[in-house]
């Protein structure tokens, strides 16, 4: 075959033998068949040309009109060919494999998992079901096929071994291009992690305060310049507070101004971006309750029990969200649990479960790294019977009447929850106490009033 000299232009260094040792210029005023050119190049270099597939040989009887490549390696070159005409090629040994598909796998290590569940939300009027399903990796072969079609109808679709975290895909190089490109950012945020730190308060309310906190006489001190800081409302942005200005020992006496403070848990828990965090606080019950009731061959009836359990107590379920300039935004579920009437749980007669309260809130905040958000409102009504009396007579059976007295006490407590999430860079060396592990500064050591 003879040698495009007019446009094809080989500068070689003085005494080089070795083509990765050449500088290339290649200027096209004119189409030329992009076989000639790799011809040339197979030539010059002493390398066997193996075409792969019959569309890499379609495209390879293709022009290229118009190029401009000065002083350049071997594989600058090359590189800048086969973009061109979006082929893939490799050299192995004296060979040069070029082709119009690739397979390539991936490796993405994640946790394989599923979730799927009901969520009801129950006013006066109407109960409110959601039905919720997740599966990642139907949904990351999904997104992988969407861009693989997006981007040319004809597409393979993508293998993926959700067990070894392996997904292998056939595709040409755009296709190629856009999947590793998905797939490392798909990487980098799930491989985010953020640490956060929730410490729950209960404040039993004082007969002034019954109906809540007064979140609007909130005053922190921003810096030593005593700049206030008000909160309109809680759970809002006028709720988020940076590192600098907010001070524990001042929020927890102007939580007891409102009543009686009490520590409840001050949880630290690690997770991934995108993925949930689940604190529990609280017991779990175990009860009897008769399930059915049986009339034996005397006529007598017969109850057979089942022993069952349930949780009361606060669950926190919060989300993060890492945005790309490092915000974070924050999904924010908590939800308290009580039983509407002890009693039920030592009534053998009750043929059904125990009655249970619920109040719970969603919210949905932005956030800065290492800023704390306080959201409270969530507010319960706890009943307990006192039984006042001469001791041991006020235990008698039909005695114990004439010697005790019930009083029914009931007060009313407020939930505050302090959420602070830092994001935990691995390049960046820091210690824990950066991340708020420290001594927490007990009620009897602060100036609670």
């Amino acid at each position: 075959m003879k040698k495009i000299f007019l446009f094809l232009i080989i500068a070689i260094t003085l005494f080089a033998t070795d083509c990765n040792k050449k500088l290339f210029t290649l200027h096209l005023k004119s189409p030329v068949k992009f076989s000639n050119i790799i011809s040339d190049i197979s030539s010059e270099c002493n390398l066997n040309v193996v075409i792969i597939d019959k569309k890499a040989k379609d495209i390879l009887n293709t022009d290229i009109n118009y190029i401009n490549i000065d002083n350049v390696s071997l594989k600058d070159f090359l590189n800048t060919l086969f973009d061109v005409k979006n082929l893939f090629y490799k050299i192995e040994n004296n060979n040069i494999y070029i082709s119009y598909y690739k397979t390539k796998t991936f490796k993405l290590d994640f946790v394989p998992n599923s979730i799927t569940g009901v969520s009801n939300v129950n006013t006066t009027d109407n109960t409110v079901k959601t039905d919720y399903s997740f599966d990642f990796w139907q949904n990351l072969r999904n997104n992988l096929i969407n861009i693989l079609s997006n981007i040319n109808g004809d597409y393979k679709k993508p293998v993926i071994d959700k067990n070894s975290g392996l997904i292998t895909v056939t595709a040409n190089k755009p296709q190629m291009d856009q999947i590793k490109k998905y797939l490392n950012d798909l990487s980098d945020r799930l491989h985010k992690e953020v640490l956060i730190d929730v410490k729950i308060y209960s404040v039993e309310l004082s007969k002034s305060h019954q109906t809540g906190i007064d979140w609007s006489k909130l005053n922190i001190a921003m810096d030593a310049s005593n700049i206030p800081l008000r909160a309109a409302y809680i759970g809002g942005s006028e709720s988020v507070f940076n590192s600098a200005t907010f001070n524990i020992s001042g929020f927890l006496n102007f939580l007891a101004q409102n009543g009686n403070v009490n520590s409840i848990s001050n949880p630290k828990i690690v997770t991934l971006n995108n993925q949930k965090a689940l604190i529990r606080v609280g017991d779990t019950i175990y009860y009897k309750y008769a399930n059915e009731i049986t009339t034996n061959s005397n006529g007598n009836p017969t109850a057979s029990y089942e022993i069952n359990s349930t949780f009361v107590g606060v669950v926190l379920d919060i989300t993060p969200q890492i945005s790309d300039n490092g915000n974070i935004i924050l999904s924010i579920s908590p939800r308290i649990s009580a039983f509407k009437n002890p009693g039920q749980l030592k009534d053998t007669k009750r043929d059904m479960p125990p009655d249970t309260k619920d109040n719970s809130l969603i919210s949905v905040v932005r956030m800065k790294n290492n800023q704390t958000l306080v959201l409270g409102g969530l507010i319960t009504d706890d009943s307990n019977v006192n039984v006042n009396g001469v001791p041991v007579l006020k235990e008698i059976p039909l005695v114990k009447y004439l010697f005790s007295s019930k009083d029914e006490i009931t007060s009313r407590k407020e939930l505050v929850f302090v959420i602070t999430p830092h994001i935990i860079d691995l390049n960046t060396k820091k210690t824990l106490k950066d991340y708020g592990f420290k001594k927490l500064p007990g009620l009897e050591d602060l100036d609670v009033k």
